[in-house]
């Protein structure tokens, strides 16, 4: 085998194991990547939960919960009916008015709940408490850390299969400084009590309680480590264009894959659990998954890219019909730009010296741009694509090669004409006489006849 054959069949394989370690640990790349931006930040993290306090079902359910604590550690029928029964005593009426104003205690009690939950359900939707809730978040954030590190001393818990709980102590106390604040005396006694509220089963909760255990550690590093693998995958490869058309496509069908299970995920955690908390899991399942659910359609929007990129440079016949027309328009618009090749006659040959230099900066930027958005989305994929490809037809346009004019003989001087002239007369060949034969004479009857020469007479 020769060597240039051995080399080719090791370009491919390291081609090959590149390409297929990187889409292997794409998925897990994505996970810790969120593990360690999104869990981690605190400001990442109230973000992405700060919208559950103006979402519908988030605040009925809370609604709902904290009016029936109220009313549980708060007997207000119980209360109702001793302070109409203390104030007949007081004012020592008979029976028959102690009894018609024991009949108010009922109305009077049912319009007491009303009150409470108005005012309960005024406080949820207010502006106050949003701001109390991402006050909660914030001090929460340390504790979903510690929830996902598997620390004993976290307030939020998270069951081995998904279920998560939310303490409503410190929504509790706001609304109790609230009831307070409107003249709801019997307030005060409501007791801050730890009481959890269930969010929902959330079973890629758990996962990524492990992922994050295991990953957490790699999942700053782990991502360019899968990019330089694609990076040098497609560089040994062998046709380039094949191989990235290949990659971009098994990519996207990964990416399908993993969207597939995100969003077989909502179903099942909204529909295993309580149909009463359905709303509330399906917000937050959403608020919690929206950072994958991103980066996931933007990869499969560069998997896209990759496979446009993989045909367009490739060998197949429309390809070449396609980079034969944008050759055209770049050269149409060249020559509109610079008629004359006068404006960038200094730079254009210098641009085309360096244009695959050029390429490589333009691509590379344009990668390393969306590699610090956090989290990626499609729109920031298709944006920065578009802006790549009008700074590389800019480029293509402003860059021409150097056009060499064949140079032209020297004119011999004009003195040396007549020699060659002579030389060229020399040169000629001379033409030998041929001697005439004599012409024959025509006789009278037709025929022609020989002339005879007449003998040379001598003198004498």
């Amino acid at each position: 085998m020769s060597t240039a054959v051995k080399k080719s069949a090791g370009r491919s394989w390291l081609s090959a194991i590149a390409l297929i370690l990187a889409v292997s640990l794409t998925p897990a790349a994505i996970i810790t990547h969120w593990a360690t931006s999104e869990v981690t930040n605190t400001q990442r993290f109230v973000a992405t939960l700060s919208p559950l306090a103006k979402n519908p079902a988030v605040q009925e359910t809370i609604i709902t919960e904290v009016t029936g604590i109220i009313e549980k550690q708060v007997d207000i029928k119980e209360v109702t009916s001793s302070l109409f029964e203390g104030l007949g005593n007081a004012l020592d009426l008979p029976d028959a008015a102690k009894k018609a104003l024991g009949l108010l205690a009922a109305p009077a009690a049912s319009g007491i709940e009303s009150m409470v939950q108005t005012l309960v359900s005024d406080v949820v939707k207010s502006d106050a408490f949003a701001q109390a809730w991402d006050k909660t978040l914030t001090l929460t954030q340390e504790q979903t850390v510690a929830l996902l590190s598997g620390n004993p001393d976290s307030v939020i818990k998270l069951a081995n299969d998904g279920t998560l709980t939310l303490p409503l102590k410190p929504i509790i106390v706001e609304i109790k400084k609230e009831l307070i604040s409107q003249g709801v005396g019997f307030a005060s006694a409501i007791p801050e009590v730890n009481t959890d509220i269930t969010l929902g089963k959330v079973p890629e909760l758990a996962a990524a309680r492990v992922i994050y255990q295991v990953g957490v550690g790699v999942g700053t590093w782990l991502p360019w480590v899968v990019a330089a693998l694609f990076v040098v995958g497609i560089a040994a490869a062998r046709r380039r264009p094949r191989a990235l058309a290949a990659t971009g496509s098994v990519m996207l069908a990964v990416m399908a894959l993993l969207a597939f299970a995100f969003t077989t995920g909502r179903i099942v955690a909204t529909t295993v659990i309580d149909p009463n908390y359905s709303p509330i899991v399906g917000a937050v399942y959403d608020a919690l998954v929206a950072f994958v659910l991103n980066v996931v359609i933007a990869l499969a929007v560069a998997s896209v890219v990759a496979i446009v990129a993989g045909w367009a440079f490739g060998l197949s016949e429309s390809a070449e019909k396609f980079r034969g027309f944008s050759n055209k328009q770049i050269v149409a618009l060249r020559k509109s730009v610079d008629p004359g090749d006068k404006v960038f006659a200094g730079s254009s040959v210098v641009m085309h010296q360096y244009r695959v230099v050029a390429r490589v900066v333009i691509i590379g930027g344009i990668a390393l741009i969306l590699s610090a958005i956090v989290p990626l989305t499609a729109g920031d994929v298709f944006g920065w694509t578009i802006a790549g490809l009008v700074l590389l037809f800019a480029y293509e346009v402003l860059q021409r090669p150097v056009v060499k004019v064949a140079a032209k003989p020297a004119a011999a001087p004009a003195a040396a004409a007549p020699a060659a002239k002579a030389t060229a007369a020399q040169k000629a060949p001379v033409k030998k006489a041929v001697a005439k034969k004599p012409v024959a004479k025509k006789s009278a009857t037709g025929s022609t006849k020989p002339v005879a020469k007449k003998p040379a007479t001598k003198k004498s």
